[in-house]
């Protein structure tokens, strides 16, 4: 009798069967509740050993840009038969088994290049699809011949769909995580150019202030300073305290006028609480908005 007649006539017991979904169950919240990674999914293939005793596995995960399953992690040996034939997304029948988006099972499989005791070997392809969108998929193989039953095969898809919607989800939430990122620093960047324009417009309206202010100030200040020289041609006429008083009057008129042409040196706003104002009054500082003009 071989092995899979053996394997046909032995009945599963029921505690087993309810083992095997209580598993599938927990190969869903694996995936559902940890970061994914190599470590994760090496844990679930370790998981799904316990529902079907396979040797090696190996979960593949698909690359839309690259357009081509890469490998995620393996479990045991990697077994990919004909390997050196290439399809669309890939090589082997792994490749063939995603673009048919159907699974497949080989019961006996040759591999000459192998050593005699592993010449022959069982394995299964699963594509993880949802919706008819590839989202990678997973080999099966054992070194026994007919190892992998039909029931295997639906038990494994089954899971397979559940790690599939589970690492769509993942996939979808990196994407929106992302996105979000984007979109926060865009409107970071946005805010940055607003308060730029609305510091460029103020610095312009405050030079324009600064013009007129020039102006009007001057002409008053012309006279004042020209006033004084005039008193100062008869300094003989003149008591001296009267003498102190002018020369007091021009100094302060040319800080005046050495504040009116900074006016027009406002290269930045830079303003400071006027004189310690409890209810936040800010004024200009004049020194350090032309700090950086020479002269």
């Amino acid at each position: 009798m071989t092995l899979a007649s053996k394997r046909k006539k032995s009945e599963e017991p029921i505690s087993r069967f309810w083992n095997k979904i209580s598993l599938v169950a927990e190969v869903a919240a694996v995936i559902r509740n940890e970061p994914p990674g190599r470590e994760t999914f090496a844990r679930v293939l370790k998981m799904i050993q316990e529902i079907v005793a396979f040797e090696s596995a190996t979960l593949y995960l698909y690359d839309k840009k690259k357009k081509r399953l890469d490998e995620m992690v393996s479990l045991g040996e990697r077994v990919e038969p004909i390997d050196f034939v290439q399809f669309e997304v890939g090589s082997g029948i792994t490749a063939w088994a995603a673009r048919q988006k159907k699974p497949v099972l080989l019961s006996n499989i040759r591999n000459l290049d192998r050593p005699p005791e592993k010449t022959r070997s069982s394995f299964l392809s699963i594509p993880l699809l949802v919706a008819e969108e590839l989202i990678g998929a997973v080999n099966f193989a054992h070194t026994l011949p007919d190892f992998f039953r039909d029931k295997d095969l639906k038990l494994l898809t089954i899971v397979g769909d559940q790690i599939a919607i589970s690492i769509e989800r993942l996939i979808y939430q990196a994407e929106l995580e992302a996105k979000n990122l984007a979109l926060q620093k865009a409107h970071e960047e946005l805010m940055e150019s607003q308060r730029h324009i609305i510091n460029h417009e103020k610095l312009s309206a405050v030079k324009e202030l600064a013009r007129s202010v020039n102006h009007e100030i001057n002409n008053p200040l012309a006279v004042i300073v020209g006033q004084t020289q005039c008193l100062a041609l008869i300094s003989d006429r003149l008591a001296p305290d009267v003498m102190e008083r002018l020369e007091c009057i021009e100094n302060e008129a040319m800080k005046i006028a050495e504040i009116n042409r900074r006016l027009l040196q406002i290269e930045d706003l830079v303003s400071e609480t006027y004189l310690n104002d409890l209810d936040g009054v800010k004024m200009l500082n004049l020194h350090k908005s032309t700090l950086g003009v020479k002269g």
